[in-house]
Parts: structure tokens; C-alpha cells; sequence
């Protein structure tokens, strides 16, 4: 991808539409899917071409993957959507949930506190995604004084993120990786709540408003136009 991006002039548009096409795909693997990619470097990112010429990208060897259980994945996407919402108390809240032995937690409101500030930082610098690098620390840290077990997979979904970041940095200088992966992550959360709501589990991908078609359905109502 870096190599083929550099037969473009800089502000060629194509580089600027290639990076939108990979860090879509990459968000829909990741945080719709559960398909982590294990090595996602330049090297496994092909560039090919549709039968008009187009360009198109290609993922080389997927055969490092990582998925997370649906529980642990939907709770990555819930916290991630707390911060990217500017709910850091909340978030902070559901690590702790997610915490095996929330007896050992000292001081659950003063580590929701300091996963707020995290959050406020991100707000009032670049987001969260942009500073992923300090707000790790900071989680880290905050985890250590408070005794409360990080989810590894946070970890991995945060590195994979800032992986791509730089990738997409190569081709084009001027692209943002936050405001794509935002919009994905707070809809797959915004989903997950409608499907708690309904009482079952979609699968992957699957749109929320056939979801509600589908259950109105089953009780005998008629949905409202476009299922809402």
C-alpha cells in the first residue's frame, strides 16, 4: 500500500479514498466482526485493482487472528463507547464490572475519577484515538493504584488502532483515523443496547432496524416504517 501510494502525488485523491476503504475495513473487522487482525503491518496491506481499474485493498496472511468471546467484545465496544461519548466515569465503571475479583478493587470511585479526567484530557487535546498512546498510560497507572485487572484485549484493540493510524499516515499525511472509528464503535454500542433492550443477540453485522422488524414480528405488532 505505502509503495503503491508513492507513484501518487500528495494530495492525489485516490490516497485520500484508499485510506477512508482501509480504515472502514478495518474498523467493521474489528468492532463489528471481532476479527483482529495479528500482524496488520504495510506488508500485509495489498493494493489490487476491480475489473474497471480501480483500486482496492487486499488483507494478507489472516492467519494471526484474534476474537474475543461475544461478552468480552461487546464490553470493549461498551467501554470505548463511553469514552468516545465523554463518559469516562461510566467506562471506568464497567472495567470494574468486567474485573474477575472486584473484592480486591480500592477505591472504585477514586479509579472512575481518574478514567474521567483520561477522558476529559482526550476531549480537550485530540481524541482518544489520536492520544491512545498517553491514555493507556494513564488507564494503566490508575489500574496499578486501584487494583483493577485491565481487559488485555483493550490493550491489543488500542495497539491495533494506533497500528493502522500509522499506516494510513504513510499514504496520506493529511487522514484522521478518529472520526471514522468513532462513528463505527458508538453504533455497534448504540446497537448492542437495542439488542439488550429486545432480549436476544445479533449476528455480526447485522442491521439494528431488521432486528426490531424482526422481533415486532414475533409478537404480532407492525413495525413503524423503517423499523422504527
Amino acid at each position: 500500500m505505502v509503495e503503491w501510494a508513492a507513484g501518487l502525488a500528495e494530495t492525489a485523491e485516490e490516497r485520500q479514498q484508499l485510506c477512508n476503504t482501509g480504515i472502514d475495513a478495518f474498523c467493521e473487522m474489528l468492532f463489528v466482526h471481532n476479527f483482529v487482525h495479528g500482524d496488520l503491518h504495510p506488508g500485509n496491506v495489498l493494493v489490487t485493482t476491480t475489473a474497471d481499474g480501480s483500486p482496492r485493498l487486499a488483507f494478507l496472511d489472516a492467519g494471526i487472528v484474534v476474537s474475543y468471546s461475544e461478552f468480552d467484545h461487546g464490553m470493549l465496544i461498551d467501554i470505548l463507547g463511553h469514552f468516545l461519548n465523554y463518559e469516562g466515569y461510566e467506562g471506568g465503571a464497567l472495567m470494574i464490572e468486567q474485573t474477575a475479583a472486584q473484592s480486591d478493587v480500592s477505591d472504585a470511585h477514586g479509579f472512575c475519577t481518574k478514567i474521567g479526567e483520561m477522558v476529559n484530557f482526550a476531549r480537550d487535546t485530540p481524541t482518544f484515538f489520536d492520544q491512545v498512546g498517553t491514555s493507556i498510560s494513564m488507564i494503566c497507572n490508575a489500574a496499578c493504584d486501584h487494583r483493577v485487572r485491565v481487559h488485555a484485549g483493550f490493550i491489543s484493540i488500542a495497539l491495533s488502532v494506533k497500528v493502522v493510524e500509522g499506516i494510513v499516515i504513510q499514504v496520506d499525511p493529511a487522514a484522521v483515523v478518529a472520526p471514522r472509528a468513532k462513528a463505527v464503535v458508538i453504533r455497534e454500542s448504540l446497537k448492542r443496547k437495542g439488542r439488550a433492550l429486545l432480549g436476544r443477540t445479533a449476528r455480526p453485522g447485522e442491521d439494528a432496524d431488521a432486528e426490531a422488524r424482526r422481533e415486532a414480528e414475533r409478537q404480532g405488532q407492525h413495525p413503524a416504517p423503517g423499523g422504527r
